[in-house]
């Protein structure tokens, strides 16, 4: 399936960006800008100056706030530095309003809510980004990670049930996923269920995660 969050660009003295029921107008000029800020920022990021990449990314939405690029590099600073939190998730807040069912952005809050120690915020945009990935596309190498990421949570919570349920979905989008077999071997365990926690470890050595070696040495020796 197609994933297509970017707006329709017609190009003439103004860009006519048609994202829903809503139509927003930019300039040309102005979504150049926007896309040079975002270069610059992208480029700041690798050179790990997040406070110049934070303020072109700022000035980017500023100018074109229907440039989903540079939302997407918003989180890329987020997750770097957490000192700028409060910035990221207003920025990526605005995303989510102009990109009303763009799974992606809803991800990375969740991301960013997790970074940050707030669990049931995490959930929620973990959710959302795993319902709207239902309608555009779970071919997408991100989608495994939504239920990773909320599978984590929930086996922290000692949602056991619900932890397994994400993680099964998990191993049948990616059934090579070293993460989703250790954890759902470490659920499988938690739940009682030994011999299937070995069988996934197990798995997940075989599969080149040899850290999962020590849960094979600890919990299944016969």
């Amino acid at each position: 399936m197609i994933r297509i969050f970017t707006p329709l660009l017609i190009f003439s003295i103004s860009i006519l960006n048609v994202i829903g029921q809503k139509t927003i107008a930019v300039s040309i000029e102005d979504r150049n800008l926007a896309i040079r800020q975002t270069k610059e920022a992208t480029a700041a990021i690798k050179n790990e100056n997040y406070d110049i990449a934070l303020d072109k990314l700022q000035k980017s939405i500023e100018k074109d706030s229907t440039y989903r690029e540079a939302y997407l590099q918003l989180y890329q600073v987020g997750n770097k530095n957490l000192n700028n939190s409060e910035a990221i998730f207003q920025g990526l807040n605005k995303g989510k309003r102009i990109f009303e069912e763009d799974d992606e952005l809803h991800f990375y809050c969740g991301e960013m809510y997790r970074l940050n120690s707030n669990f049931d915020s995490a959930l929620i945009e973990y959710s959302n980004a795993i319902k709207y990935a239902k309608t555009n596309g779970e071919d997408f190498y991100l989608v495994p990670y939504y239920y990773l990421k909320r599978g984590n949570i929930y086996l922290k919570q000692e949602q056991y049930q619900l932890a397994l349920n994400d993680y099964n979905y998990l191993l049948k989008l990616d059934p090579t996923s070293t993460s989703g077999l250790t954890n759902r071997g470490t659920t499988y365990f938690k739940l009682g269920e030994k011999d299937k926690a070995c069988q996934d470890w197990n798995n997940a050595v075989n599969n080149g995660f040899v850290n999962a070696n020590a849960y094979l040495k600890k919990y299944c020796k016969n």
